[in-house]
């Protein structure tokens, strides 16, 4: 079975704005920022086991890719997926739906920051 979430989403905005959103995102969802480059538009990013006070049973990370489509719109790639505690892949035992429930509340903090 599967555990990542690998989505792609397209904003009418310029890739400066697209990826300080992200980076607020990760903020805004109590996480933390591993590494981030913003010339190459690339953010890593790492939840805890609870999002705004909801339990959700795993560690997860998040892979987040922004790139320019024209002058004025850019897509955000991400790749979500849950950790064991020293930051590797869970290749088993993940729960369901936690991969699904942080990218779906990353979305939400993207969006709400593009505003």
């Amino acid at each position: 079975m599967r555990y990542n979430v690998k989505e792609s989403k397209m904003y009418p905005n310029t890739t400066a704005q697209v990826y300080e959103a992200a980076q607020k995102a990760v903020a805004g969802l109590e996480g933390n920022t591993l590494e981030e480059d913003a010339g190459a538009g690339t953010l890593k990013g790492q939840f805890d086991k609870k999002i705004h006070g909801q339990q959700l049973g795993d560690r997860t990370q998040i892979l987040v890719e922004v790139t320019a489509k024209d002058d004025e719109k850019s897509v955000i790639s991400v790749d979500v997926y849950p950790i064991n505690p020293v930051g590797q892949p869970l290749q088993f035992g993940a729960r369901k739906g936690v991969s699904e429930k942080v990218t779906g509340c990353y979305w939400a903090h993207v969006e709400h920051n593009l505003k």
